[in-house]
């Protein structure tokens, strides 16, 4: 390989995943084609309820619902996916989660469309959804050499990120074209299309050493390896903060009146520079593998995602300000695939599910929260203040992160689980690269 190619290989996206694991591929063909159905259905049930009530209360009541179920979903899920075959635990949740996405085609297309249907199913569809994706994120470590998970998040990202910016508009069209029953009939023919893929993986059993243990014993055993492994712990900490930043979404319309002075096309603008920012970095994100110090590059990006939110407040003009959202979406993207990797790599088999359930859990809740944060803080003063206290607070959150998390700075990349409670020893352990499984 020439130089220049060299070059190109280590910045570009790493596509490896695909090419050494079959199960990894069939995993991420079938997730990518259920995010633009998924994406398609976030677009039908707001029409939908808002038609039915000209309501926003209901909206915003119907979408708290679906969101606590997949928060309850998550949480089940993760006990389960540490018991059972989780690949029969992602089929059989993709294959309730189909049928209720036909059930809420045909409630669609029946003369007097049911309120109380939508509000049902799409509460089930909430808990099997999050139920499954534990199981689906527990299972790719096993799938793929350790040292690949990098790479395996940055292309789980990138197509989540594609699906959020293409399928809500392609559900636009589809409802402006034939109704909202279309776009529940498209998302159970997805969902069936992902299921005939998922057949295709091998039975994935967890690591299941040691008594069983009762539910709630069992859920806290995840709890306590969180607080007890100071990588993890640091981890879940730093990406609460980053995860509440996301928040700033609540802020962009006051902006957009208020300080840039544009209307509905620039504050478009503005919620679409954040996923294109992730875009662009995760197409880019090739390096991410190589680092010798994944966890200081982590907690460096977040501080730059900060940074870039307080720059955010500063601007006066919407270009620079589109260029600092930007920034935001492309260090948090790539943060955020660090994140998914020394998560993975710090926790054993057994404790996959439980723990990837919590890190998801505590995302869902801190992106909340943070839109409620920023929101109130934006009621006090001026939204770009706003932004520019909470974006600098972070920052000293982000720098004070390379002094405590001393762990996390030091650890080398694709290390093994270690269930110790960050002793000198462990730490000492773990700041040396470790060998990826097969070398």
């Amino acid at each position: 390989m020439t130089e220049p190619a060299k070059v190109r290989a280590r910045f570009v996206l790493d596509t490896s995943p695909l090419r050494v694991s079959p199960a990894f591929r069939r995993i991420f063909i079938a997730r990518t084609i259920s995010i633009f159905g998924l994406g398609m259905l976030a677009v039908a049930i707001p029409v939908q309820v808002f038609d039915l009530t000209d309501s926003t209360l209901h909206v915003g009541l119907a979408a708290s619902i679906e969101g606590i179920c997949a928060f309850l979903g998550l949480l089940f899920g993760g006990e389960a996916a540490d018991r059972f075959d989780r690949r029969k635990i992602i089929i059989g949740s993709r294959i309730l989660g189909g049928l209720g996405f036909a059930a809420l085609a045909l409630n669609a297309w029946l003369p007097e469309s049911s309120l109380t249907a939508v509000y049902v199913v799409g509460a089930i569809d909430g808990f099997f959804g999050g139920f499954s994706v534990t199981a689906l994120m527990a299972a790719t470590p096993s799938l793929i050499p350790r040292d690949k998970l990098p790479a395996a998040g940055a292309l789980n990202m990138l197509s989540v990120r594609l699906g959020t910016m293409i399928s809500p508009a392609i559900g636009g069209v589809v409802i402006a074209a034939g109704g909202v029953g279309w776009n529940y009939a498209s998302a159970a023919a997805t969902t069936l299309v992902t299921v005939v893929l998922l057949f295709g993986l091998p039975p994935m059993l967890p690591d299941r050493t040691g008594e069983p243990q009762h539910p709630l014993r069992s859920a806290l055993e995840g709890a306590a390896f969180v607080y007890r492994n100071t990588i993890v712990r640091s981890v879940v900490l730093l990406g609460t903060l980053e995860t509440a930043a996301s928040g700033v979404r609540v802020l962009i319309p006051a902006l957009a009146v208020s300080t840039f002075n544009v209307g509905p096309e620039g504050t478009g603008l503005l919620y679409s520079a954040v996923p294109l920012g992730a875009v662009a970095a995760t197409l880019l994100s090739g390096w991410v593998g190589h680092l010798q110090r994944p966890g200081r590059a982590m907690i460096l990006l977040a501080t730059a995602s900060f940074a870039a939110l307080a720059a955010l407040g500063l601007c006066r003009d919407l270009v620079p300000a589109l260029a600092a959202m930007a920034l935001f979406g492309a260090f948090s993207s790539l943060s955020s695939i660090l994140q998914y990797a020394l998560v993975q790599q710090n926790t054993p088999d057994r404790l996959l599910g439980r723990v990837n359930a919590l890190w998801m859990a505590q995302e869902v809740g801190a992106d909340s929260g943070g839109a409620l944060a920023l929101g109130g803080l934006g009621k006090l003063v001026p939204a770009s203040l706003a932004l520019t206290v909470f974006g600098t607070s972070a920052v000293v959150a982000g720098l004070g992160g390379l002094l405590g998390f001393r762990a996390l700075v030091n650890t080398g990349p694709a290390i093994e689980p270690d269930e110790n409670e960050g002793s000198a020893a462990a730490a000492a352990t773990t700041a040396q690269p470790a060998h990826t499984p097969g070398t």
